[in-house]
């Protein structure tokens, strides 16, 4: 089953928090994957639809329709993106970095994947809008491994402001 995470990119500038919000122009609430800390937020998406997600991101409009799913087959591309808001800024500048680690069913990494650009030395996003990650991690489970629940797991961090989000999402894999 198919669950669709929607974000609006301009959101009320004068927000004090870094709330995502959605179609409904409601706040999303935090969980594991989606967190925030006073303005600084960031938010794990996992797609099987890159393709579609990043046409998605790439067109002008109000929001972003991310397609995400919970269950995932072996030996398809799964897709783990970054969008972040509020972050530090000097010279008009974010400094951020991420550093995934997947854990397969057995509880034993499967990855760990060394820190990487987020967003550093680049424009920030404006006041309110969201940015989406510069670099990505995409998985295929061949089929000699591990069936069940993967846990990604995700620093990132504001070197700017020293704030580090930790977010995390388990998805299931089948055959």
């Amino acid at each position: 089953m198919f669950n669709r995470l929607w974000m609006i990119l301009l959101l009320v500038p004068c927000m004090t928090n870094a709330s995502f919000i959605g179609p409904d122009g409601k706040p999303y609430p935090e969980t594991k994957f989606r967190k925030t800390d006073g303005k600084f937020g960031a938010e794990l998406v996992i797609t099987h639809k890159e393709e579609e997600a990043l046409k998605n991101w790439n067109t002008e409009s109000k929001g972003v329709l991310f397609p995400t799913a919970e269950i995932f087959h072996k030996g398809k591309i799964i897709t783990a993106l970054v969008v972040f808001k509020g972050c530090q800024k000097i010279e008009n500048k974010c400094q951020l970095s991420q550093k995934h680690r997947i854990i397969q069913p057995d509880g034993e990494d499967y990855a760990d994947i060394p820190e990487s650009e987020l967003w550093f030395n680049r424009q920030s996003p404006l006041d309110g809008s969201i940015g989406l990650g510069r670099d990505y991690v995409r998985l295929v489970v061949e089929p000699h491994e591990q069936l069940g629940n993967y846990t990604f797991e995700v620093s990132v961090k504001d070197y700017q402001s020293g704030k580090t989000l930790k977010l995390s999402k388990t998805i299931t894999v089948v055959e």
